[in-house]
């Protein structure tokens, strides 16, 4: 193993001098790997123990009562994220992923990539842009950083798109590394489709439940299964075993195809996921969120714009009648608040950078006053 070490190190120091920094390469780094701690390093996880892999987003029981589309995706690594503490101007990250590098329509950088953000003495998310090179070993390099001779609490995103083999974080070793470990609040739980699971971000930082995450400083958990985000009973009975300060429930781009002649068919799985949160977690908010695509303008495909518009309409009206029925605690975020532009896609449903912020902030808006008016959470 030393020796691969040393292989790695010799890449890693061509691969930076290749790219002509003018930083000083590190002759020796001490090696961190997340597995080892003890402490839940890895944040972002709705359940810690029960996995069949650290890095997964479900529990190992799921494969046995979820389909397995749901279970292949909730074995990528979406809103999974390790904390730590540094004074080191020089990080590197190393690590290897099961699936594709890089999709038609999304970069690897969002598919297979990571991301570092450090938060300030002022509470500032700053973020720390890295070399990289993707193989079967990839290495982000990150050099220069600011903070030399300081502490800094370092927030690093993990792969959108694909499951981690094993990672490591390397920093000098004459530098601080401390282990963080996950914070044990009330999270975010957000049960939704591609577009939650981050597609199409051009970074892990930049899909909308990690930006609202930094905007909010709460942890959110993203179980977003790219084109499977479909109301299942087996994935929402899942959900309720997590002790969550909100509920977002974000399935309806997944349920075009599904809402009957009438619209019934819809009304009633929004009407069942409601049920099966509140028999487990009564009192506990939950968001239903329309089409993101409803009431973008601009757009020339009429019948999907149609589309959009009719089941955004069904979960607006399904959501009006369990209010008059008195169903409370329950909230509606609009595509209207989402606001997405003709700008703010990759394909015309699929969020790129833009669209994604469009998602945070419409999310933060209501989530900051859902939380402020229930005072426990």
């Amino acid at each position: 193993m030393e020796r691969v070490h040393n292989y790695l190190l010799t890449t890693l120091v061509l691969l930076v001098a290749g790219f002509g920094l003018q930083a000083q390469v590190p002759t020796a780094l001490k090696w961190w790997d997340p597995l080892t701690e003890s402490t839940g390093a890895i944040g972002g996880r709705g359940w810690t123990s029960g996995l069949e892999s650290p890095y997964d987003r479900l529990p190992a029981k799921a494969e046995a009562m979820v389909r397995k589309e749901v279970w292949s995706l909730s074995r990528q690594s979406a809103g999974l994220f390790v904390r730590f503490r540094s004074d080191a101007k020089y990080i590197v990250v190393r690590y290897a992923v099961n699936g594709a590098l890089a999709m038609n329509h999304m970069p690897a950088t969002g598919v297979s990539g990571i991301d570092l953000y450090a938060r300030d003495a002022s509470g500032n998310w700053n973020w720390a842009p890295g070399n990289f090179r993707f193989g079967d070993t990839i290495i982000y390099t990150f050099s220069n950083l600011r903070w030399s001779g300081k502490e800094a609490d370092f927030h690093l995103y993990l792969p959108l798109y694909n499951s981690v083999k094993w990672l490591q974080v390397g920093v000098p070793e004459s530098n601080l590394f401390q282990p963080l470990p996950a914070t044990l609040e009330k999270p975010v739980v957000v049960y939704g489709t591609s577009i939650a699971q981050g597609g199409c971000a051009s970074r892990p930082g930049l899909a909308w439940t990690n930006i609202l995450e930094r905007r909010l400083g709460k942890t959110v958990i993203n179980l977003g299964f790219s084109g499977n985000g479909r109301l299942e009973d087996s994935v929402l009975h899942l959900l309720a075993e997590i002790d969550a300060a909100v509920y977002v429930l974000d399935c309806i781009p997944n349920l075009t195809t599904s809402s009957g002649p009438d619209g019934s068919d819809l009304k009633n799985k929004i009407r069942h996921a409601v049920k099966v949160l509140r028999s487990r977690r009564p009192g506990v908010p939950i968001i239903l969120t329309e089409h993101s695509g409803g009431t973008a303008a601009h757009f020339m495909d009429s019948s999907r714009q149609e589309l959009f518009r009719s089941v955004s309409l069904i979960t607006l009206n399904t959501y009006n009648t369990m209010k008059t029925a008195g169903v409370d605690n329950i909230y509606h975020l609009s595509s209207a608040q989402i606001n997405l532009t003709q700008d703010g896609t990759v394909d015309g449903v699929h969020p790129n950078d833009i669209g994604m912020m469009s998602h945070a902030i419409a999310y933060e808006k209501l989530i900051r006053a859902i939380l402020s008016k229930d005072r426990k959470y």
